[in-house]
């Protein structure tokens, strides 16, 4: 069965990997890329010659930024809590290890366990939400939010639109996937979401059935991927 993910390409590396072998067909239909806000990379590099308790990567893409400036600089001595093996193994095969990963890959999780006190630097997208930073704070921390990129709309090619033809199931990384997409005039197919905020997102703009993992990670989605491809619907 066809699936089309959403996401750049290089981000779906491994995510296509478990589809194919999950026994899916996976297609590249990215209908979002990403955008790095200068002033914020800039604010990033200065941050990183000041010391921190915690820096905290929420995402893959919030981690490559991250290691951009962080190599600018020197690499200086840091502690790093990343949210999701895919954070961690990209950071860790880059040479800095994590020191924390929570028990779900959500910021929820780590803003309820991150151990310790103190400053915590998070460098993030733009369009990410508060929630990681409210609950932290409520705990006692202080937390600077640094905004390094964003998530912007892109229209696929005539080629991709073409190559995606005959999906069954659409795969949503984010909320702005969701917009994207439907913006783009594509079909309304079966959604595959990486979590509930997106899935919410893909149900209030009318997809149906709409799947998502209880634990976020790529295990799950593509379990979500399955429950959709065995219902009578697809």
């Amino acid at each position: 069965m066809r699936v089309a993910l959403t996401r750049p390409p290089e981000k779906d590396v491994r995510l296509a990997e478990r589809l194919r072998e999950a026994g899916f067909e996976p297609v590249s239909l990215p209908v979002v890329a990403y955008e790095k806000l200068e002033d914020g990379y800039e604010a990033l590099q200065i941050a990183l010659t000041e010391p921190w308790d915690w820096v905290v990567l929420t995402s893959p893409e919030a981690a490559r930024y991250f290691l951009g400036a962080w190599f600018l600089v020197g690499a200086p001595e840091v502690r790093v809590a990343a949210v999701g093996e895919s954070t961690r193994d990209l950071l860790e095969s880059q040479g800095l290890e994590v020191a924390f990963l929570p028990s779900r890959a959500e910021g929820r999780a780590l803003a309820a366990e991150l151990p310790g006190s103190g400053r915590v630097l998070w460098p993030t997208s733009k369009r990410a939400g508060d929630e990681l930073k409210e609950g932290l704070e409520a705990r006692g921390f202080s937390v600077r939010r640094i905004d390094v990129y964003t998530l912007v709309p892109r229209t696929p090619s005539e080629a991709e639109r073409q190559a995606a033809e005959g999906a069954k199931i659409v795969l949503f990384g984010s909320p702005s996937a969701v917009l994207a997409w439907t913006k783009a005039g594509l079909p309304k197919l079966p959604a595959a979401c990486i979590g509930a905020t997106t899935a919410r997102r893909a149900e209030a703009a009318g997809f149906s059935p709409v799947a998502y993992p209880e634990r976020p990670g790529l295990s799950g989605w593509v379990e979500a991927v399955r429950s959709l491809a065995g219902r009578k619907a697809v």
